[in-house]
């Protein structure tokens, strides 16, 4: 099945959709840093090719435990560095031995003179390593400081940290990451995308099913980014904030307490993305053995199934539907799967029609074109807590 992707640009127009490295949105996000794996998915001495907006790399684990992110091929003769040996924390291209550093120096040449390894290095990237994710930085200069996800979340949540449960995840969607940006502000959804998911007599875990019904939201305009918040009478909202330029922090109650989750949507290329998410549950001891219980089942349920993005597109082809996958554990994302797949990139302002409960959507429309051309004018806005 083909992917979702966005339309060709109108000429010298901006655009959140292109990332690729000479592009506006491209340049943008890659001054902030963007998560690339798990932590648990990267084992010592085995490099990776990784792909990120567009650009291949290669991600490796040395001796020392930090995670490396270098240039996808070998100066030499280009072959890909991923298929070379760790020596240490240096990498050994496996095609003619050539060895280079941590930090991009050339060790070794065999047979060269030792001149040519003296003036030969390799493009390497600042890591950073937190939460069970590994982060990398792909811009220009000097890497921002690093998000202080505890204090935002002291100041904005409600102290994941101190959350009896904390996880990490990831998973992959074919469309373009901005669709799942928008989507985080878009609360009316809530009802009828997951209608499914949150029903307790068909599912185990999902949202609580209170959340099932439409709620007019507030916006607020933060300097990090925009906030909707559900507008209720006597009850805790769902909270839903878009950092810019492609990350969220999230508040939604489920049925053992509330979910509290930072995320970020990074783009393989224009057409597909990857979601890494810190996720904590605020809940009480019975709740946490509930979890801890349902994970431990998790892989065989999950094993029943193919990928969750192929669950999505044999629905979309009408081959089957979401009750057939009533017992997935990842139910919730198949739902977005869906929806977000399905949908077609409009850039004909005619053929979309934006309404009362989209005004969240508009609004982080509006503030990511003004800082996207702050930023290529050479006057980003500073973003302060965050």
């Amino acid at each position: 099945m083909s992917s979702v992707a966005p339309p060709a640009p109108i000429a010298d127009a901006l655009s959140p959709f292109e990332t690729g490295p000479e592009t506006p949105a491209g340049k943008y996000l890659r001054s902030y840093w963007q998560p690339v794996r798990l932590s648990r998915d990267l084992e010592a001495g085995k490099p990776m090719p990784i792909k990120v907006m567009g650009e291949g790399f290669v991600l490796y684990r040395g001796t020392s435990g930090k995670p490396v992110i270098t240039q996808a091929g070998c100066p030499h003769r280009q072959t890909m560095l991923s298929l070379g040996n760790v020596e240490g924390d240096s990498l050994r291209c496996m095609f003619h031995g050539w060895k280079f550093s941590a930090d991009g120096r050339c060790e070794d040449a065999p047979g060269q003179g030792p001149r040519l390894a003296e003036r030969m290095r390799i493009k390497t990237y600042p890591t950073h390593e937190q939460y069970g994710v590994i982060f990398g930085y792909f811009g220009e200069g000097e890497p921002p400081k690093f998000h202080d996800i505890e204090g935002f979340s002291k100041k904005h949540g409600q102290d994941m940290m101190s959350a009896l449960v904390l996880d990490c995840g990831t998973y992959r969607r074919n469309c373009n990451y901005y669709i799942n940006v928008e989507n985080a502000l878009d609360l009316a959804h809530v009802a009828y995308t997951h209608k499914l998911s949150s029903d307790p007599s068909i599912t185990e875990v999902g949202f609580d099913p209170a959340v099932i019904r439409i709620r007019d939201v507030t916006v607020e305009r933060m300097d990090v980014g925009i906030r909707a918040i559900e507008v209720e009478l006597d009850t805790e909202p769902v909270i839903s904030t878009v950092m810019l330029p492609n990350a969220m922090h999230l508040l939604v109650p489920q049925r053992d307490g509330w979910m509290e989750q930072v995320a970020w949507r990074v783009p393989i290329d224009d057409e597909s993305h990857l979601s890494f998410q810190i996720t904590a549950m605020h809940t009480d001891e019975e709740g946490k053995k509930r979890y801890d219980a349902y994970k431990a089942r998790k892989a065989e349920l999950i094993a029943k199934y193919p990928s969750t993005e192929l669950c999505a597109e044999q629905i979309l082809r009408g081959e089957k539907t979401l009750i057939d996958f009533a017992d997935h554990p990842d139910l919730v994302n198949i739902e977005d799967h869906v929806a977000q797949m399905g949908m077609q990139f409009i850039n004909d302002p005619g053929k979309e029609n934006l309404a009362q409960s989209d005004k969240a959507v508009l609004q982080l429309r509006r503030m990511f074109m003004s800082r996207l051309s702050d930023f290529m004018s050479g006057t980003p806005t500073l973003a302060s807590g965050w």
